[in-house]
């Protein structure tokens, strides 16, 4: 997994989104490519395909609340070392802005602050309880979702059952 997290950090995503479809088995059908990944936030692509599309034929509302979630996920396996601390999403939250047109790319960042807040809870408490958003937009750029992932990361020393 690191090899690939690596690789994906200098750019080449392509391995890292395979190897993610492998680790993730969910999220294989829907072909969620990573685009970017690094300290600065992190991109994924869903592509419009039959089985991401609603009975309207535009972008499942799932579809857009799995990418958002997904890119979310990123940013916290970028910033903290899965052998070290285990991570866990306790909840999803999704407002629809509007119809997609296409597939869709969703982007995440660490909010001002957040992850230093989450690391200083972490040494003290042993646990970081957080929240991401991601905005999710369309094929010609609008908006049209914003994902809400709260997160939970604890180091696996304050794991009772491992």
């Amino acid at each position: 997994m690191e090899y690939g997290l690596a690789k994906a950090r200098s750019g080449k995503t392509g391995f890292f989104s395979l190897m993610m479809w492998e680790v993730i088995p969910f999220n294989k059908p829907h072909r969620v490519k990573v685009i970017e990944i690094s300290d600065r936030g992190c991109a994924v692509t869903i592509p419009a395909r039959r089985r991401n599309l609603n009975h309207l034929g535009t972008m499942h509302a799932c579809a857009m609340a799995t990418a958002g979630e997904y890119v979310s996920g990123l940013n916290v396996i970028e910033a903290f070392d899965i052998s070290k601390f285990r991570l866990i999403m306790s909840r999803l939250e999704v407002d629809y802005v509007r119809r997609p047109k296409g597939g869709c790319e969703a982007k995440s960042v660490w909010p001002e602050g957040v992850k230093e807040r989450v690391e200083k809870d972490m040494e003290q408490e042993g646990v970081g309880i957080f929240t991401l958003e991601s905005k999710v937009v369309d094929s010609v750029g609008e908006h049209v979702a914003t994902t809400t992932t709260h997160w939970q990361v604890k180091s696996w020393e304050k794991v009772r059952a491992k």
